[in-house]
């Protein structure tokens, strides 16, 4: 195995060398002369696009450049000809001229080299094997990353909401490669194991639920990917962390300009727009071993952007492929021997590309398409009863998951505004295999055992989760972010249809015997099992459609007080059809339907102050999540339901909705060296949609009251000297039910179910934190080492409600805290990056998942930990 990664990761090495050698551009002169097509815009974005189409770096000064619109450049001329005739008449001066570097700072700036930032957007002009002499260094600062949070690109300082964002370079220095990854990074942020197959739910500060229709948006470009869950078995997929541009977190409801769904936050996965002007090229190789693992994880790609018709048509590709190692083996329960090494091994794979279009100075068509395949053998789960990193199950349980993301981004810019249209189509469809043969034991005996001796008992389910959504949506916008007034108009509708099909195939012919003397599957069920020692089949199909116009403006008293308003006024409808069959459904099959409907208005209001280098905002934001209807659940689940004083499941739900309150503040200091962005906040949630067990394994979903959510979050960077780079992120979240939520009372009893009790948390961690520093320093003149070194902290949190609640459960109840250590080490040559580095570097082991019956023997409980400590190598090449 390590001979076959290795061959990979030097293949990967020889194709990005011999990319380099024949696509890297030549240095760009100023005196050089280029053909220049640059509308009147704000200048800042005019300046990015005279870096990009002649690539010369420019250094200028962020805050003056703020406010300033730039003049229209066309034509063949040299960058300095155009340069002047973009800054023509504005409080700009050119003071610095020297190869591949141009500097500007304001007409009345004291010093010629404060407060220079380089434009977004620029690279350094110079070829791997010609550099006329060190270009200057601008001074150490906070580099700032362009968002679209709001529809329209924005610095993220000027944004006044909570949002973290990270860029594709950022992303490599702290080594993310999933959602888990931006997870630890983010205050605020949680992504919790909520099941035994690996499920997660993801949650924005306490608004949390694994069930129904996600709390947090999920987004690829302007594109909705979230999947409706059920029963806790159906969770959200995300974009692997290859060919992306960016990831935008935004916190709290952003139900105004994204819709149903984005009730605690968004977040947003941004692919790289194809370059009309240059050619651009990015590979990553890596090769890595995880402390028990059998093989090795390896990973490569490459993503390249060219224009194929200069200033008319560029076209993006991307490919990458991964594979992890797996470290768990399952054992035999009654004699301990190995069954099969490393079973939960993945291997990933992704494909994009993408073409953008320039039919004239004012029409752009991108078309793009996006795939994504992840294949599991096996769960992540072990027994602790076994030993560390064994498992008991029977059978491997594997998942495949895949989906297809075809796009059509149609925008117009008229003179005074923009017209934009994305067109899309999301095609998932996720296989897993499960063994539900100790959880039925576990039900047929109350909790009290996981295994009969003496009975080889085995039950494999399948089941298929198909999603197809389609989604339009249209809006207009005014084009100047700087004129007093902006605003954004837009409808949108979307059709999703996801189906569920579950089949358990079983021998309980040879248990129900062993449990119950007296009887055979006929006796004990009311009936036998379907063909093919089928126990249980279910067909399910959810439907929903939403229709929605939403509308933002915002006006600028005196250039510092803006205010802005928005609302989104939506009509969403949703319906099921269920069918389900076999002993375990009882005497006769089920067959239901059930529809519901809503119009929600989600406001947004919001009042931000502009400071010197920063601004103070305060928000009010509404968000909801569409309501549902419950499948009737089998008549093998009475028993339960009469515990909790029900004869069946209430046939619907609502949706629910919050109120959020956010008070924040982002400021720049010291010449850019230091940026705090934090913000207080309180949420109140109203109506949770929420999931009440039964022991049967069923379940419904019902409204359990209200609850409030609390705390703040707070990010601060730092580059006090060059190559010196500190980060640091804290979240704080109090959340909790307002009030005792009471169900039916059962037969016989004189008290009712108790729901959820006031007080009770949401299960998120209350304190989550992050800090990273880097430092590098000088080999020789081309060349750079540098130390990276990151520690991420969860706090604890409760897996379920306290004594007395519905589904209480005192062995599982308690989620402890985590704490991830890591440790990178490289050298930057030129424009090559190789580094090592350590993951979890004290291997910590703590179980984020756990999972034990109520009155569960010894051997019934299951668990999930991080991944143990794992080393390796990256090299990485970017021009």
């Amino acid at each position: 195995m390590f001979e076959r990664f290795g061959s990979r990761l030097w293949s990967t090495a020889s194709l990005l060398t011999v990319a380099a050698a024949i696509a890297a551009p030549a240095a760009a002169q100023q005196g050089q002369m280029v053909d220049f097509h640059i509308p009147s815009q704000p200048m800042g974005a005019a300046l990015n696009s005279l870096s990009q189409q002649s690539g010369v770096r420019l250094v200028y000064p962020y805050d003056q450049v703020s406010g300033l619109r730039s003049h229209a450049v066309s034509g063949r001329m040299s960058t300095l000809e155009a340069l002047q005739k973009l800054i023509n008449q504005q409080p700009l001066k050119i003071v610095l001229v020297k190869d591949g570097v141009i500097a500007l700072r304001g007409a009345d700036a004291a010093g010629s080299q404060a407060a220079l930032t380089p434009a977004s957007a620029t690279t350094a002009a110079s070829s791997d094997g010609a550099a006329a002499g060190p270009a200057p260094e601008a001074p150490p600062h906070i580099e700032e990353i362009v968002v679209t949070a709001e529809k329209r690109e924005q610095p993220i300082s000027k944004v006044p909401i909570s949002i973290s964002a990270y860029s594709r370079a950022g992303m490599d220095v702290q080594g993310v490669r999933s959602v888990d990854d931006i997870t630890r990074l983010t205050p605020g942020l949680s992504n919790i194991s909520t099941s035994s197959y690996g499920g997660k739910t993801i949650s924005i500060r306490g608004i949390n639920s694994n069930t129904g229709a996600s709390t947090t948006g999920v987004y690829i470009d302007d594109v909705p990917v979230q999947t409706r869950n059920y029963l806790g078995v159906v969770n959200n997929t995300y974009p692997l962390v290859f060919d992306l541009d960016r990831i935008e977190v935004l916190r709290g409801p952003q139900g105004t300009l994204f819709g149903s769904g984005s009730e605690g936050g968004t977040i947003r996965f941004i692919t790289p727009t194809p370059s009309l002007t240059r050619a651009h090229f990015y590979g990553r190789g890596d090769v890595s071993y995880t402390n028990g693992a059998g093989d090795p994880n390896g990973e490569m790609g490459l993503s390249a952007s060219m224009p194929l018709v200069e200033d008319r048509v560029a076209v993006s590709l991307s490919g990458w492929g991964s594979h992890t190692g797996g470290y768990i083996d399952r054992v035999s329960h009654d004699t301990g021997a190995t069954v099969a090494k490393n079973t939960n091994s993945e291997d990933d794979m992704a494909f994009r590309g993408s073409m953008l279009i320039a039919v004239n100075n004012a029409l752009t068509i991108t078309p793009s398409l996006y795939y994504q395949r992840t294949s599991k053998a096996d769960l992540d789960l072990y027994w602790p009863e076994a030993g560390t990193y064994k498992s008991w199950y029977g059978i491997a349980q594997p998942d495949k998951d895949r989906f297809l993301l075809p796009a059509l981004s149609i925008q117009y810019d008229f003179p005074a505004v923009t017209v934009k249209s994305i067109t899309s189509y999301y095609d998932r469809k996720d296989d897993r295999t499960e063994d539900y043969a100790p959880l039925s034991i576990g039900t047929l005996t109350g909790g009290a055992q996981a295994f009969v001796p003496g009975v080889n008992f085995h039950e494999k389910s399948d089941t298929i989760t198909r999603q197809n959504n389609w989604s339009q949506e249209v809006r207009i916008a005014s084009r100047d972010p700087d004129a007093a007034f902006t605003w954004t108009v837009g409808a949108f509708y979307s059709q999703s249809v996801q189906t569920y099909d579950q089949t358990e195939v079983d021998n309980i012919g040879d248990l129900i015997p062993v449990l119950s003397p007296h009887d055979d599957t006929e006796s004990f069920y009311k009936r036998d099992q379907l063909p093919g020692h089928v126990s249980f089949i279910e067909h399910m199909v959810f439907r929903t459609t939403e229709t929605a116009a939403f509308g933002e403006a915002s006006y600028t008293f005196a250039k510092k007080l803006k205010a802005t308003a928005g609302v989104r006024i939506s009509r969403g409808h949703f319906s099921y059809t269920d069918f389900q069959d076999g002993p375990f459904v009882g005497r006769y099959s089920l067959s239901y339907a059930g529809e519901a409907g809503e119009t929600p208005v989600t406001p947004r209001f919001n009042l931000s102050y502009a400071l010197t280098e920063g601004q103070v905002y305060l928000s009010a934001a509404k968000g909801y999540r569409i309501g549902g209807a419950n499948p009737q659940v089998p008549s093998t689940c009475a028993a339960d339901l009469a515990t909790i004083g029900l004869t069946s499941v209430p046939s619907t739900y609502k949706s629910d909705s919050v109120w959020s309150y956010e008070l924040g503040l982002k400021q720049r200091l010291f010449d850019h060296k230091l940026a705090v962005e934090g913000s207080l906040y309180t949420v109140d949630w109203s109506g949770i949609q929420a999931n009440v067990p039964l022991n049967c394994g069923f379940g419904y979903n019902t409204n359990l009251g209200s609850a409030t959510s609390k705390g703040f979050d707070l990010q601060v960077q730092a580059t006090p000297i060059r190559d010196l780079q500190l980060t640091a992120a804290v979240g704080y979240n109090d959340s909790s039910y307002s009030g005792t939520v009471l169900g039916a009372t059962p037969e016989g009893e004189k008290t009712p179910t108790v729901l959820a009790r006031k007080g009770d948390d949401l299960g998120t961690p209350k304190v989550q934190a992050s800090v990273s520093v880097r430092y590098a320093w000088p080999v020789r003149s081309d060349m750079k080492a540098y130390v990276f070194a990151a520690d991420q902290y969860s706090g604890p949190y409760h897996r379920t409600g306290s004594y007395g609640v519905n589904g209480y459960n005192s062995y599982t109840r308690e989620g402890r805290a985590t704490n991830t250590a890591n440790l990178r080490v490289g050298v930057e040559y030129r424009r090559w990056d190789w580094s090592a580095y350590v993951d979890n570097l004290f291997n910590s082991h703590v179980d984020t998942y756990y999972y034990r019956a109520q009155a569960g023997g010894p051997d019934g409980a299951r668990a999930m930990t991080q991944r143990p400590l794992t080393a390796g190598v990256t090299l990485t090449r970017s021009y």
